[in-house]
């Protein structure tokens, strides 16, 4: 091909037409930059189709790690509702309150009311990948782009509250609990075959009555009436997320 158009210039040459010759030359020109023009097309047409199937990718790799984390995040706030109900019980017998509680009942109950803390631990390593690589770009709509961005922050926020219920445990409930009951007895259900029997009987009468075990008992169930609405805060980011996850898949079928 380019040895034929350099055959017609020669040839216009020769015969002295150059007004025919400017003419074709830049014709020719133009069909030069139309072929560049069409080559630019159609790489950035690859470089697209590439861009949109990794998108496509990290879409429902996202749905996938951010649906798990939503069934993680459920059993959590049934754990917080569970501990909520069990300090209530043991609320509803403490002070002047007529205590209706077994020995078993109440050692079940400060064990799993009272030791007993939620913390919720979802899966990131497709955040994490996304937002230290850069990949986060690839990602078109904006709205998402945001939430993703912002996920770390709302979840430090979350495990911030978590943090101050566990250290009030170990450093408040712990002690107390110590001093004033047979731990021995309480935490025996969680020990299996390294359990071994107190050899104290176990009067909780005294302990129903003071008011720091009250105290405690109800700081435990508003930390977890605190870690359940943040939980479900949290419910409603992800439930946001793998819908907007959602609808950038099906417009991309």
């Amino acid at each position: 091909m380019i040895s034929l158009f350099r055959k017609i210039r020669q040839k216009l040459l020769s015969e002295n037409k150059f007004s025919r010759y400017l003419f074709y030359a830049i014709g020719e020109i133009v069909l030069v930059m139309i072929g560049i023009l069409l080559a630019l097309q159609v790489n950035n047409w690859n470089e697209n189709r590439k861009i949109n199937k990794q998108e496509l990718q990290l879409l429902r790799s996202l749905k996938k790690e951010f649906t798990y984390n939503k069934d993680e995040l459920n059993r959590s706030i049934l754990k917080t509702q569970l501990i909520q109900k069990r300090c209530e019980t043991i609320l509803n017998n403490t002070g002047n309150n007529e205590m209706t509680l077994s020995e078993y009942e109440s050692d079940s109950l400060i064990n799993s009311g009272l030791l007993n803390i939620i913390s919720y631990d979802p899966s990131n390593g497709i955040m994490s990948d996304i937002i230290n690589s850069g990949k986060i770009h690839i990602i078109k709509n904006e709205e998402l782009k945001n939430h993703l961005s912002n996920w770390n922050g709302l979840l430090n926020d979350v495990k911030e509250d978590e943090t101050w219920a566990i250290n009030e445990r170990n450093n408040i409930s712990f002690p107390f609990l110590y001093k004033n009951s047979n731990y021995t007895k309480i935490t025996e259900n969680i020990r299996d075959d390294t359990s071994i029997t107190s050899g104290f009987e176990t009067d909780y009468t005294e302990i129903y009555q003071s008011l720091e075990f009250e105290n405690l008992v109800n700081s435990q169930r508003i930390w977890n009436m605190k870690n359940e609405r943040n939980y479900i805060r949290l419910k409603e980011r992800i439930e946001k997320i793998i819908s907007l996850c959602d609808q950038e898949i099906s417009s991309k079928k």
